[in-house]
């Protein structure tokens, strides 16, 4: 299994690969501390902590591409200081940038914390978190419990959200991360069902089927996600990718598309 980070101040663009298969995040429609400063100017806006800890996160309705996730960080932490229960994704939020970071244990607690106070029926995104970190934590710690947490939460999730193409991408990772091949591919078939087009779920797709020996149908799928990534722009990268750098969304598009091309190369005839 070859896999990097690509580093960008420690960690902060997460681009984990697996043999060139890329981990990604749901596209998530977050936009509560807009709504509530609907009208506002920004200088007023800056008033509140968690908005501007957002603006800083570039979330929400005064997102300009302004990126700072030390500042980010900072401001939930101080808005959470004097608001002990936070508004209603402060926590979430505060586990994004810690996860972003790489402090995994860090991240696992604000999500539970998200958990305790709010439940999870208006974001339910946050079972996704906890998938995605106890799968990086596993990848770490080689422990047996973390990957079992890690798969718990993926389900969990796409209970939740049965159609998402992230949920089934990354929970096939997940499978793929362990040597569980044959276990990648019926979650992916049932959501290329829904999303018969996007490349990331293609491409996984591609390598389960590389790994169980259907080379010549693994390069088909290959090409098929070529052709759909080559179809996306910075800006829709970076939207698959909410937390990131906007300044690292064309590097990060192009290396995908240098990931799949990789993939072809190994499965031509």
């Amino acid at each position: 299994m070859n896999y990097f980070f690509q580093n960008h101040k420690n960690l902060l663009l997460v681009l984990f690969i697996v043999v060139v298969a890329f981990l990604i995040g749901p596209q998530l429609d977050l936009d509560f501390h807009g709504k509530e400063i609907n009208n506002k100017s920004l200088a007023e806006a800056t008033k509140n902590d968690f908005i501007l800890a957002d603006y800083y996160f570039n979330h929400g309705q005064y997102a300009d591409g302004t990126y700072d996730l030390r500042k980010a960080r900072h401001y939930y932490e101080k808005g959470l200081l004097t608001q002990s229960k936070g508004d209603s994704i402060a926590w979430y939020q505060l586990g994004r940038t810690y996860f972003l970071e790489g402090e995994f244990d860090e991240a696992i607690e604000n999500f539970n914390k998200q958990l305790e106070l709010f439940g999870a029926e208006t974001l339910p995104s946050v079972y996704y978190m906890l998938g995605l970190t106890y799968g990086y934590k596993a990848r770490d710690s080689k422990l047996p419990e973390d990957w079992t947490l890690a798969e718990l939460y993926f389900q969990t999730y796409l209970k939740h959200d049965p159609e998402s193409p992230w949920g089934a991408t990354d929970m096939a990772w997940l499978y793929f991360a362990q040597g569980k091949y044959e276990e990648m591919i019926s979650g992916l078939e049932t959501a290329l069902v829904f999303s018969p087009d996007n490349p990331w779920l293609l491409n996984m797709y591609g390598l389960a089927l590389m790994n169980t020996g259907e080379n010549e149908l693994a390069h088909k799928k290959f090409l098929s996600a070529s052709s759909e990534a080559d179809k996306l722009t910075a800006e829709e990268w970076g939207r698959s990718y909410p937390g990131n750098d906007p300044d690292s969304w064309s590097i990060g598009l192009e290396s995908f598309r240098g990931a799949i091309s990789h993939n072809l190369e190994q499965t031509e005839l």
